[in-house]
């Protein structure tokens, strides 16, 4: 009996350590992963510098993984990266998109991009993602996600696992390839 209690109560433990959370909702056709993918830098409302690129980077590869034909990371260079203003790297991102092509422009905020205080430091991550249709703006899909990691898993590891729940919540239409 207390063999199974206290292997209860362990599972329970390791069950919350790694939890998330995940919502997204889709308001027209599917993503088409032939379309050509716009990722601009992610807002960043976290404390943590350039946490916003960081996760964009990250998207784009994973976006390139699963199948997506052209996928074009979209990251100005700054003079001083910690003080640059995010509303305008977006939009001047978002314009250099428009003018090459791009179908679908990839944007959303990185809300926390950390490491808990505490013994173990679990990262915690927040993100939003929003998939737009470049021709005319509108919300092909978007979605929003969170998670605190394990005490020894870095917060890139945190960041990649909710981008990957992210995704796999998109629905995409499969390419012919």
């Amino acid at each position: 009996m207390m063999l199974m209690r206290s292997l209860t109560v362990g599972l329970s433990l390791a069950l919350m350590a790694g939890c998330s959370v995940m919502q997204s909702q889709t308001q027209s056709e599917p993503v088409d992963l032939d379309s050509r993918f716009a990722v601009i830098p992610l807002g960043n409302l976290s404390q943590t510098p350039q946490a916003g690129d960081q996760a964009a980077s990250i998207l784009s590869a994973l976006l390139r993984a699963r199948g997506a034909a052209e996928v074009e990371l979209y990251l100005p260079a700054d003079d001083n990266p910690l003080i640059y203003d995010n509303h305008d790297r977006q939009q001047d991102a978002i314009a250099s998109a428009m003018d090459q092509g791009a179908d679908i422009i990839v944007e959303g905020t990185v809300d926390e991009w950390r490491y808990k205080n505490g013994l173990d430091g679990e990262p915690a991550v927040g993100l939003t993602l929003v998939f737009r249709d470049a021709e005319d703006n509108s919300v092909i899909w978007s979605g929003t996600g969170a998670r605190t990691g394990w005490g020894r898993e870095g917060v890139a590891v945190a960041g990649h696992k909710v981008l990957e729940d992210l995704l796999d919540e998109m629905p995409v239409i499969e390419t012919a390839r």
